[in-house]
């Protein structure tokens, strides 16, 4: 069992790293209330028959009333035999900033600070301290593109990297359309047709003679 949780600043890339865990198989929750920290620990623990592996869990100051209680609750899980790792992300103030600007989103605590955006981030940071000082990872995410941040994830938490890459190759005819999933799409009409060439014609691709 690989249990995750994910912290950090409101938008320095937590429901970012959320949904690539979950690509890379998590079972994700994002912003649990946090008196429900050990309830869902222990369902993990005893009531899911062992179908559930790797957990994902969004925690931050979203869950209400700031991060009281948390320490109390991950000692808890600690109890349940649960062992946890704590991913930490983070950015710059300045560019979380720019990143509420540029979304026009509401930070989690701007009505408590009457829309001042600095005041709610030097609270949050306040309220993350200790969640801070004893995660296992730190993800410092300023100047990482959503590909570096999905990159650093993915070699933390992914055990088996052959599977970070998957490739399908199909082919099509033009005249059905080209497929809108296709990320790169190569013309090969020039090669001949082994369906106009009479001794290829009843083959198929899976003969040897009509792939070479």
């Amino acid at each position: 069992m690989r249990f995750v949780i994910v912290t950090g600043m409101s938008g320095a890339g937590k429901s970012t790293a959320l949904k690539i865990l979950e690509d890379a198989g998590y079972f994700c929750v994002d912003n649990l209330p946090i008196p429900l920290l050990e309830k869902f620990a222990q369902f993990i623990v005893e009531g899911n028959s062992g179908s559930i592996q790797k957990v994902a869990l969004g925690v931050d100051v979203r869950s209400g009333g700031g991060m009281e209680g948390v320490e109390k609750a991950l000692e808890e899980i600690r109890l349940t035999g649960l062992e946890y790792e704590i991913l930490f992300l983070d950015a710059e103030d300045e560019v979380l900033v720019k990143r509420y600007k540029e979304t026009r989103r509401k930070h989690p605590l701007d009505e408590r600070f009457n829309g001042c955006l600095h005041q709610a981030l030097a609270f949050e940071r306040e309220q993350l301290l200790r969640l801070k000082a004893v995660a296992d990872y730190y993800i410092e995410t300023s100047y990482l593109s959503v590909s570096q941040l999905k990159e650093q994830i993915r070699e933390t938490f992914l055990e088996n990297r052959s599977d970070s890459l998957s490739i399908k190759v199909t082919s099509f005819g033009f005249k059905y359309g080209v497929s809108t999933e296709s990320d790169l799409v190569f013309d090969v009409r020039c090669l001949p047709n082994p369906y106009y060439i009479k001794e290829l014609r009843h083959h198929t691709g899976c003969d040897a003679c009509v792939r070479d």
